[in-house]
């Protein structure tokens, strides 16, 4: 849509300057997308796993390895600067961007941030070209090509893909966030050729992935957020469902609920309600929740340590003299310093079973590293391997092996493309220590993609998921039973 031009467009007119989104996904797109208009050699392309032509002056980058400086900024989805893991990154580039011009990208709901941020600043305004319709309630049997449907978990959306693959074989496109880079965009191949009628997708639809998609579903409209399950908000339904009805991509754009699961379940008027924004913003406009602060952590400058033991005393230290000398400052907010907290627990406890060392440096840079509660116990055999600990090397030489993937689950092979991940970012970080490289992580990522790209066909045409192993039937892809199987197997 127009937005979606302009953050390219703004930047190929320069010829100078940054992109800087918050997926990896994204900046590629941006970067192929500049490439083609301006020529690949005047385009680099900037992420945690990997560094194209990066001299070049147009830079395609994730926020967090967006450069301080230069000609014209265009920071992406900037309402993400209130995101309580992830917000410093953009809160950095707003307060300490030292650049001539900067495009702030997103959501209207940011709109007191900005004005708090820039007092001055310009607004532009995009509308939807092609406005959504809820059309109410439909069954898997009604579905039409070009639909999108809509779960909240890895599982709930396999089970979905077995249901609709009973009735469009062969033409079901899966989207989740445990799947690797290259296996999504195979997945969004397939359904932008038409070769996949319908795609079951997490939200991580919502992050910037345009489908020719018709209609949207949604099968639930609760989810997990890692504490408790919860009704979505009307602005994350809004944007998941915002995905529907691209300009450009298709000609209208549709937005109702999946009845008939028998386990998901999904309030048709919540989902109205959420398609028209409610919330009053500044200047009389209305908007889905009000984005006014941004997030902001410490720099290693400034937590006055020079022994990395001391790390973690100094950020409780840092936290609670931030929250009283930023009390003020209403647009200001602490990030959460806990996942950076969980990686430097890692990392010490594994140096000192092996009675290791790592420099103030080195350790600051890993437990700033993109990486998941799941993979601390990767993170701390990287920390090994830079002291040259001998136990890392055949660890990570095992990690780096396709030929392990032979024969690989769908959760193992999800998994190996994580590590990857990893790997290529350590690889940029410290070239070739502990064996790692640049090319074999990217080779470890491909064939981790291709695994789970095979086992995914597998999946959606022989469900194991959402089926009942004793009977075969259909059931909540959370239990291994039905409910009628369950009862047997009790009362037996």
């Amino acid at each position: 849509e127009a937005v979606a031009d302009l953050k390219q467009k703004e930047l190929a007119e320069k010829r100078s300057g940054v992109y800087a989104g918050p997926l990896r996904m994204l900046a590629q797109e941006a970067h192929r997308r500049l490439g083609e208009w301006i020529g690949e050699e005047n385009v680099g392309l900037v992420t945690g796993e990997e560094r194209v032509n990066d001299r070049a002056p147009v830079v395609c980058s994730t926020v967090e390895m967006a450069p301080y400086a230069g000609d014209l900024l265009v920071l992406d989805e900037v309402q993400w600067a209130d995101d309580t893991e992830r917000g410093s990154a953009w809160t950095r580039l707003l307060l300490a961007g030292d650049y001539r011009e900067i495009l702030l990208l997103g959501a209207l709901d940011a709109l007191p941030l900005v004005e708090r941020a820039f007092p001055e600043h310009e607004l532009k305004l995009f509308e939807r070209k092609l406005p959504l319709e809820f059309v109410g309630s439909r069954t898997l049997r009604s579905l039409t090509p070009g639909t999108v449907v809509v779960a909240f978990s890895r599982r709930a959306v396999l089970a979905l893909a077995g249901e609709v693959n009973r009735l469009h074989p062969g033409r079901v496109a899966v989207l989740y966030g445990a799947m690797p880079l290259s296996s999504r965009r195979e997945e969004i191949d397939r359904f932008l050729t038409g070769t996949a009628d319908v795609c079951v997708a997490t939200d991580v639809l919502g992050h910037g992935v345009n489908l020719p998609c018709e209609t949207l579903l949604f099968a639930e409209t609760t989810k997990f957020d890692g504490e408790e399950r919860r009704p979505l908000l009307p602005w994350e339904l809004a944007q998941i469902a915002g995905r529907a009805g691209r300009f450009g991509l298709v000609e209208r754009g549709h937005v109702g609920v999946l009845s008939g699961l028998g386990w998901g379940t999904a309030d048709e008027e919540l989902v109205e309600w959420a398609l028209e924004p409610h919330v009053p913003l500044p200047g009389g406009h209305l908007g889905y929740r009000v984005v006014d602060e941004a997030r902001i952590r410490p720099q290693l400058s400034d937590l006055g340590v020079d022994d990395p033991l001391r790390l973690d005393a100094a950020l409780v230290a840092w936290h609670r003299v931030a929250l009283r000398e930023w009390a003020s400052e209403s647009w200001l907010a602490l990030e959460s310093l806990q996942p950076i907290r969980l990686r430097l627990q890692a990392v010490q406890r594994r140096l000192a079973e092996r009675g290791r060392t790592l420099s103030l440096e080195d350790t600051w840079k890993l437990v700033n590293a993109p990486v998941d509660e799941d993979n601390l116990e990767l993170l701390a055999t990287l920390a090994l391997a830079i002291t040259g600990d001998r136990v890392a090397r055949p660890q990570l030489m095992f990690l780096l092996d396709p030929a392990r993937l032979r024969g690989a689950s769908l959760e193992d092979a999800e998994r190996a493309g994580r590590e990857a991940s990893i790997l290529r970012w350590f690889a940029l970080q410290y070239t070739g220590v502990g064996g790692v490289t640049t090319d074999r992580a990217a080779a470890l990522e491909e064939a981790a993609a291709a695994r789970v790209v095979a086992r995914l066909r597998v999946e959606v045409e022989s469900p194991t998921i959402g089926r009942c192993r004793s009977c075969g039937r259909s059931c909540a892809p959370w239990f291994p039973l039905c409910d009628r199987c369950a009862g047997i197997a009790t009362r037996a």
